[in-house]
């Protein structure tokens, strides 16, 4: 029989399994590389950092930028692009004639118009020490110099579809038109808060055509590509038996309408009407406006039944309000007291008239328009809600008063739903739509003031929609519940 081993060999041993707690003791003394990343002492202070080199990138990208890839692109040559536009061949009338009769004469119809080139900028640096360290992403100036490109590019992507050049206190606004201001007001589709149908775009594409136009692109919020591609769900089929490696699903990327093929270009830059901030977004923002009231109008211009529907009860609204300039948005200020909606208003279409007071201190920088925000229904509570998440934007209003306490009236007829989407849908040729350019986007250097290297990126120009009814909007596109 084999001898057997116990712990009894060991005896008088140091061994891991018989050693005394002194022995125990002196054990833990020796250097350890620890978790701490601050304070380190003993072996954790030889501990080397590991640090990714590659950047993980946590907002959006090149990739995400989508209607400025496609918009064609044409030079500018002077700040006041003038162009011609024909409106129409001659005047209305049969052209048939008597034998022997001269035709009546015709002249065609020519419009002088004008787009004023906006300049659009940010300024980046990076001190000199920050160049001579060993950099983890690579170098530093190049890597800041990108994301300048792209802080830009994602500002112009947004006004090219939300600009308003009326946003101005005294004179014109430092923002260029987007989609928004340019498409024929006309040329308006009223979902209605109803999620996005293939009948929609068939509608929207009729209209576009209706008015010479050929509609080739679409551009819309993902949520909303989103809700379209599931209503194809319950049509779409699959050949069984199915693959092993099989994929379900169904991805859309275009739509065959009877004015043509529309190319999809879902867009994460097209949200539902955004919340009010919580703070300032810039220290030279306005300041918040002292108050915002509200009251029923006279007129009868609304359309609360779009929301509503016929309402046995009354229904309770609440508004927030910021003030805006060219360099950022303030933080809100709520309502006192919810507005009461009846079903008399509902049926009479009585608008809502609001009144917005300055603040009682204005301070260098004034506000030059104001977005108003507004809840849901909250049914018959009375109580306003303090979450900005409560509410969205339905409009926005320039400022008729800069004085410190001032007052400016706007009006809520409910054209505009909170918490929906706005979808465009057009003909992209450089003959209807263009971005005309005086400089593209560039850097410039500026001077050496102090050890670190300051640059602007900057590109001069305006988007100019040549027909404007040969694009169409869909507002309050709601979302699949």
């Amino acid at each position: 029989m084999l001898p057997q081993v116990s712990l009894n060999d060991y005896d008088g041993l140091n061994g891991f399994g018989s050693s005394s707690i002194n022995d125990v003791n002196e054990l833990t003394k020796a250097l350890s590389a620890g978790y701490q990343t601050s304070g380190q002492t003993g072996g954790s202070s030889l501990r080397v950092e590991s640090l990714e080199s590659s950047l993980k990138v946590v907002t959006f990208t090149n990739k995400h930028i989508k209607l400025w890839k496609k918009i064609p692109k044409s030079a500018a040559y002077s700040t006041v692009e003038e162009f011609n536009v024909l409106s129409s061949y001659g005047s209305t009338g049969f052209g048939f004639t008597r034998e022997g009769e001269i035709p009546q004469s015709q002249d065609s119809t020519y419009t002088r118009q004008t787009a004023l080139v906006k300049f659009i900028g940010t300024t980046r640096s990076v001190t000199h020490p920050a160049t001579l360290v060993n950099p983890a992403h690579g170098d530093v100036i190049a890597l800041e110099n990108q994301n300048g490109i792209l802080w830009l590019l994602e500002r112009t992507e947004d006004a090219l579809f939300h600009g308003n050049s009326s946003l101005a206190f005294d004179g014109e606004s430092e923002q260029f038109d987007g989609l928004d201001s340019l498409i024929s007001s006309g040329n308006v589709i009223d979902l209605e808060g109803q999620p996005l149908q293939e009948a929609d775009i068939e509608e929207a594409a009729n209209q576009v055509i209706e008015s010479f136009g050929y509609p080739t692109d679409m551009y819309l919020g993902t949520r909303a590509m989103s809700d379209l591609v599931k209503t194809f769900y319950p049509r779409e089929r699959i050949n069984l038996p199915a693959p092993a490696d099989g994929q379900v699903g169904l991805a859309v990327n275009s739509m065959a309408t009877q004015a043509g093929n529309i190319e999809f270009n879902p867009n994460v830059f097209i949200k539902q009407a955004k919340s009010p901030p919580s703070a300032a977004t810039s220290v030279n923002a306005p300041a918040t406006p002292a108050s915002i009231s509200s009251a029923n109008g006279s007129a009868n211009t609304a359309n609360w039944s779009k929301l509503l529907g016929s309402p046995s009860g009354n229904n309770e609204f609440a508004y927030a309000v910021t003030a805006c300039n060219r360099f950022g948005e303030s933080a809100p200020v709520m309502i006192g007291s919810t507005e009461q909606i009846t079903p008399t208003h509902v049926s009479d279409g009585a608008e809502v008239t609001l009144t917005i007071t300055n603040a009682a201190a204005i301070g260098a920088n004034p506000p030059e328009y104001y977005i108003v925000y507004r809840s849901n229904s909250l049914g018959t509570s009375t109580t306003v809600p303090t979450a900005v998440g409560s509410y969205s934007e339905i409009l926005r209003v320039r400022c008729t008063s800069q004085a410190a306490g001032g007052t400016v009236t706007a009006t809520d007829n409910n054209l505009n739903l909170p918490f929906t989407e706005t979808a465009y849908l057009g003909e992209l040729t450089p003959s209807v739509l263009t971005f005309r350019q005086l400089a593209p986007l560039m850097r410039m250097d500026l001077a050496v003031l102090a050890p670190a290297y300051r640059w602007m990126i900057l590109m001069y120009g305006t988007p100019i929609l040549f027909a404007p009814a040969k694009w169409t909007r869909l507002i309050n596109v709601g979302r699949i519940s």
